[in-house]
């Protein structure tokens, strides 16, 4: 699957849009999924079916103004790469879940609402997809070097197995991601997969000394615009011509392998 193809048919889309996208996807590949609607707005579900099962997530809402190429079409798109590896090939014994979020752009209102109404029973972890468009390694967030759990750890080692360089961070600028709303509610084995490259890496060391001297919020947005993740981030220059089906075939595929060494 092509996953910049479908990166190109979401990027410049209203939230609406992208959501009759992902469901007209769903529905040409005969996968049965759910709508979850709360009070402003509806996420997209796929409900595992298994007593215990893990979650694989993204949101499809967009920043005005923006044409959200990398934030967040490219999860989307390997979120629907992963649930057609899984129709193709099931897992045999480990439940996995899917989900659409809605509203993450207006601070975390689909994910939030989800855990509220229908809680994190069963769940063993959630992998959250955020930016992955462009890069050669992996951030994993929000952690710190104590955070512990078994997929976070099977992932890491996939990753490290598959020469793919993981790190992970207490926060990225803003730290506002969908898992956020599974670990308050107490799933501990939850946090945020973003592709980064060196460059993001050595602008953020820069940005975290800057904070430490207390400097301005402008020149904390000028430090940071400088990394290759923050560059277009919200802004009319989030285009797929940034993004590479390298980094977005990287993401699904060590995704894919960490689901395939926990289903052993």
């Amino acid at each position: 699957m092509q996953l910049l193809e479908i990166i190109k048919k979401l990027e410049g889309k209203s939230d609406h849009q992208r959501s009759e996208f992902i469901e007209q996807t769903l529905i040409r590949w005969g996968i049965p999924y759910e709508i979850h609607p709360y009070a402003t707005g509806r996420n997209i579900l796929l409900p595992s079916g298994r007593p215990q099962w893990i979650g694989i997530s993204s949101h499809f809402d967009v920043v005005k103004n923006s044409p959200g190429a990398n934030d967040n079409a490219s999860a989307i798109a390997v979120c629907l790469d992963l649930i057609r590896r899984n129709q193709i090939k099931p897992l045999k014994s480990l439940g996995i879940g899917f989900f659409f979020f809605d509203e993450e752009e207006r601070n975390l209102k689909g994910s939030t609402a989800y855990v509220k109404q229908l809680g994190i029973n069963g769940m063993t972890g959630l992998i959250n997809l955020e930016m992955v468009g462009q890069g050669d390694r992996l951030a994993l967030w929000s952690l710190t070097e104590k955070s512990k759990g078994r997929i976070l750890k099977t992932l890491e080692s996939t990753a490290n197995a598959h020469n793919i360089f993981t790190r992970r961070f207490d926060r990225i600028v803003t730290n506002q991601a969908d898992h956020m709303s599974f670990q308050k509610a107490g799933l501990v084995d939850a946090f945020t997969v973003t592709c980064i490259s060196e460059k993001d890496i050595e602008v953020a060391w820069h940005y975290y000394k800057a904070q430490e001297f207390d400097v301005d919020q402008t020149t904390l947005w000028e430090i940071i615009t400088q990394a290759p993740l923050f560059k277009h981030y919200h802004q009319p220059s989030d285009l797929s011509e940034h993004l590479s089906e390298e980094s977005l075939q990287m993401t699904s595929n060590i995704i894919w392998q960490t689901l395939l060494a926990l289903d052993k």
